[in-house]
């Protein structure tokens, strides 16, 4: 605990004067510590950014991984334009869809929720 309230307490302003030889080993130990909490300050923004960002979006990429594998020939899919259709065809990195009587070619990755073949309420498919 005495290393952590040296690193980031205030500077003790009660202390005596040194001499030359005293304030050259103090100022030494003072960059030590400086530099060993800015170090920690480093590790504590990095575990934030890896907390943060970085592993919520690795959950959402292994959703969203399980979610095409799961796609087949005859699911009904939302885009992520809001566009509803039926698969007709796919290929390694994109879908044929069926809407009304247009068939559209679409990337595999603007597909936002897959409704399944039952079921017609867009609002109950599987989100990304």
């Amino acid at each position: 605990m005495e290393f952590l309230f040296r690193a980031f307490g205030p500077p003790d302003a009660t202390a005596a004067p040194q001499t030359t030889e005293g304030a050259a080993n103090s100022s030494a130990s003072v960059a030590g510590g400086g530099a060993m909490g800015m170090i920690i300050w480093i590790v504590i923004l990095f575990a934030m950014f890896y907390f943060l960002i970085i592993m919520p979006q690795r959950r959402k990429d292994k959703e969203f991984k399980s979610m095409m594998g799961k796609l087949k020939v005859g699911d009904k899919i939302v885009t992520i334009g809001g566009i509803i259709g039926k698969v007709t065809s796919m290929e390694e990195t994109t879908l044929e869809i069926k809407t009304g009587d247009t068939k559209m070619e679409i990337s595999r990755k603007s597909i936002s929720a897959i409704l399944g073949k039952s079921n017609k309420d867009p609002n109950k498919a599987i989100e990304r």
